[in-house]
């Protein structure tokens, strides 16, 4: 079969391409050499937000596209976008102050047409600070100031893109390597070589175009294809977000706060029973596959973290897990100043069909799909290859997880909770978990552990995570391997006390009777999966010579 477009990239944007291309009626294929959302789309703060902080900069349009996708996330998966209440402390000589600040809140909330979650409240004095978040410094807090944006789960909100569109009939491929383009006489692009890296077969995809939608991979994959760029189109800055234990540092919102260290902004967030401290913003040469984080990143986080809550004295030996993610930020041209620079997303479209998609955000991925495949659109017009599309968005089209949820908001998402704990006899911490993670689908993980109670156990005391997560992961969430469940479907890697570790074997045996693994295959995927957690330990290694 010929496709109209093919994605090279399973991030947050391919994933979102391919959704909004399917939706269309085009023929899409999307090949990822990992598993969805390995890179960056994990790796972030875990926050859909309008962009508090570009208002400093004036970027009123940029927040206003901000807070209305915001709005969309929200009314389209409920179950996975949900209101996050943040603090700003303001202390003595900070700048902007108190009523500043509250000035620029007015704003966020009006250019949200003031349907933020809640409109912002200020609280003046250390007292109705403290009383809000008891574990901030005392000293010099002359108040602090509340405001909505939400937290999600990043790589599920990938995920559930691919889900529905492999749904409306795109054919989606993770751990399939593009080896190269296979290209007419006329230099025109008409299709690639794959190979898939678990069982090694290789093949021939046709296509009309070819999206490249790699992230962070983004000037990696143009040297390998001896593209014609004459500088990198990236500047990519390291970001390391480090998880502590959450009586090491409890708190009812997340905070956003100025390091003391080097006065970014960064945040402490509330995340899955954890605390979690990021994020760094460092400049990174070298393979984006090494990323990692490195005893300055963590040390740098506990130092930040102590600055504003001095009780928790954070030290490296707190930390139990850390993640670290490459920003895709637009390089400036030669000549040109960084800070003139946006940093959103470009669409680069070349005659020879290739179009190239770089930068962006996680909030904003629904809008840089849409234009990604409008602009190729338009270049297959040029091109005379026109495939015929319909004229329809994704904006009103709810994700998997919200499909049929009566009320788009939490109220939808509670109704699935109730029905979990009614129909199928679970426990309300279970039920709560799983209605807010799978939404609309929880129900056929709810019937599994009906019909087998230790289904419903929990895989660590301390979080909610339950053992049928892990066959539905395989059966119904795309996962292929260890890693694919510990990291990204159940990330215990993320956030368990020994980081799935403890739990990995009884998960191989699970996939191993789900996917049909042999012994060696078993042991390949264990082995990747210690691997990964080594990779996200580096930072604990003692330096050379040391």
């Amino acid at each position: 079969m010929k496709y109209d477009l093919l994605i090279i990239g399973g991030g947050i944007t391919g994933a979102g391409i391919a959704r909004d291309a399917a939706l269309r009626g085009m023929k899409v294929a999307l090949f990822e050499k990992g598993d969805y959302a390995s890179g960056t789309s994990s790796k972030s703060s875990k926050l859909v937000h309008g962009g508090l902080r570009y208002l400093e900069h004036g970027e009123i349009r940029l927040v206003f596209e901000s807070v209305s996708e915001r709005r969309v996330q929200q009314r389209v998966a409920p179950h996975l976008v949900r209101p996050q209440p943040f603090l700003i402390p303001i202390y003595e000589g900070a700048k902007p102050g108190l009523e500043l600040m509250n000035v620029g809140l007015w704003i966020y909330d009006s250019l949200a047409m003031f349907r933020a979650p809640r409109m912002h409240r200020t609280f003046r004095g250390t007292k109705a600070a403290l009383n809000l978040e008891p574990k901030l410094a005392s000293e010099g807090l002359r108040g602090a100031l509340e405001y909505y944006d939400c937290a999600t789960d990043d790589a599920r909100l990938v995920i559930e893109n691919a889900l529905d569109a492999k749904n409306l009939g795109a054919d989606c491929h993770t751990y399939t390597e593009v080896l190269r383009f296979v290209r007419a006489p006329d230099n025109r692009i008409t299709g690639v070589v794959v190979r898939d890296r678990l069982s090694g077969e290789e093949w021939v995809a046709e296509s009309r175009c070819v999206i490249l939608a790699a992230g962070a991979w983004t000037d990696e994959m143009i040297r390998r294809f001896e593209l014609p760029f004459e500088r990198p189109l990236l500047r990519r800055t390291k970001g390391v977000h480090i998880v502590v234990p959450r009586d090491r540092l409890p708190l009812a919102r997340a905070i956003t706060l100025i390091s003391p260290v080097d006065g970014r902004v960064m945040f402490a967030i509330p995340w899955r029973e954890r605390t979690v401290l990021g994020t760094t913003d460092t400049d990174f040469e070298g393979s984006a596959d090494e990323v990692a984080a490195d005893a300055a990143d963590v040390k740098y986080l506990c130092d930040s973290g102590n600055g504003y809550f001095p009780g928790a004295k954070l030290v490296p030996s707190d930390v139990i897990a850390t993640w670290a993610g490459l920003r895709p930020l637009i390089a400036a041209p030669p000549n040109v100043d960084e800070s003139e620079i946006s940093r959103e997303h470009e669409v680069f479209t070349r005659k020879d069909g290739l179009v190239i998609i770089a930068g962006g955000k996680l909030t904003t991925y629904r809008r840089m799909a849409r234009e990604c495949v409008e602009k190729t659109l338009h270049l297959l017009e040029e091109l005379g290859d026109l495939p015929e599309v319909a004229k329809v968005t994704t904006k009103h089209r709810p994700l998997p997880g919200a499909e049929g949820i009566a009320s788009p908001d939490l109220q939808g998402v509670a109704t699935v909770g109730r029905t979990l704990m009614t129909e199928h006899g679970l426990d309300a911490d279970t039920a709560t978990h799983l209605c807010g993670v799978y939404g609309a689908r929880a129900p056929v993980l709810a019937a599994l552990i009906a019909q087998d109670r230790t289904l419903g156990e929990r895989m660590e005391a301390e979080l909610p995570y339950v053992w049928a997560e892990i066959e539905f992961a395989a059966r119904h969430d795309l996962a292929r391997t260890v890693e694919d469940v510990l990291a990204r479907r159940v990330p215990l890697l993320l956030v368990g006390r020994d980081q799935g570790l403890d739990v990995c074997e009884r998960v191989a045996d699970i996939l191993t009777s789900v996917l049909g693994w042999s012994g060696d295959q078993r042991a390949t995927m264990l082995a990747e999966y210690r691997a990964e957690v080594a990779l996200s330990r580096r930072w604990q290694a003692p330096p050379l010579g040391g």
